[in-house]
């Protein structure tokens, strides 16, 4: 009787065991009336889409270039005399305009290149007053107003600023103190105020044709040497000044 009693006794305490986790289990928070459970979060690695380059594709000049622009001197036949030592700026607009007409000889005949010479010079008397010595600003009005083509000057121009004309295929005159360039081919001491017309370049060089000589075709110059004899026409003191490198671009 006494182990019975005690197995009944065993058994009462199970259930009451088994009654009390039950209402504990209901008793979690999640049931408890006004308490929500915070959901389970599930975080993922940070990523960001890749942000497009800002860059430009960067641009280069080929290493050399010459653009086909046809030759003459200043002085097509030879003769020296007073307006042909001053005609290097009508030679250089004839050949830059020879170049935009597509004309594609290597020289110009010597007759008409005179013949241009003259329709420039007499073009400058009616409209300057004069056509010996004219200035850089005068020598580009010329050339656009005859020849029709567009012009813009440039001071302090760089090596990259001739390259980056020519090779927009745009031509460039330069108006330099010819006694600073060291031609060998010129008349001696080679001219004070002197035009010419560059039209391509190497690795190392610009390519000219230089109306100072007859030997001026894809005449060869360093930047160094061209950029350090600047000159420009000063009627104001009747002789060139030099406290700036200017350039001509020339274009259709």
């Amino acid at each position: 009787m006494i182990i019975k009693k005690s197995g009944l006794i065993i058994a009462f305490f199970i259930i009451i065991a088994l009654i009390g986790g039950i209402f504990i289990y209901k008793g979690q928070p999640s049931d408890i009336p006004g308490f929500t459970q915070a959901p389970t979060l599930s975080i993922k690695p940070e990523t960001s889409s890749p942000k497009p380059s800002t860059t430009q594709p960067s641009t280069t000049n080929p290493v050399t270039l010459s653009l086909k622009v046809p030759f003459t001197p200043q002085a097509p036949t030879g003769n020296w005399d007073e307006l042909h030592n001053e005609a290097c700026e009508e030679a250089s607009a004839i050949m830059v305009a020879a170049y935009f007409s597509g004309d594609t000889r290597a020289k110009l005949p010597a007759t008409e290149v005179e013949e241009e010479i003259t329709a420039l010079t007499n073009w400058q008397q009616t409209h300057f007053g004069y056509y010996l010595d004219t200035t850089t600003a005068e020598t580009a009005e010329m050339i656009r107003s005859f020849y029709n083509l567009k012009t813009t000057i440039i001071t302090d121009y760089t090596e990259k600023d001739i390259k980056d004309a020519l090779n927009a295929n745009k031509l460039v005159i330069l108006p330099i103190n010819g006694r600073l360039i060291g031609n060998p081919y010129y008349r001696q001491p080679g001219p004070i105020y002197h035009m010419l017309v560059v039209r391509g370049y190497t690795a190392t060089q610009l390519i000219t044709n230089d109306p100072g000589t007859r030997n001026g075709e894809s005449y060869k110059y360093s930047f160094t040497t061209l950029k350090n004899a600047p000159a420009d026409w000063d009627h104001s003191i009747d002789t060139i000044s030099e406290n700036k490198s200017l350039m001509i671009v020339v274009s259709k």
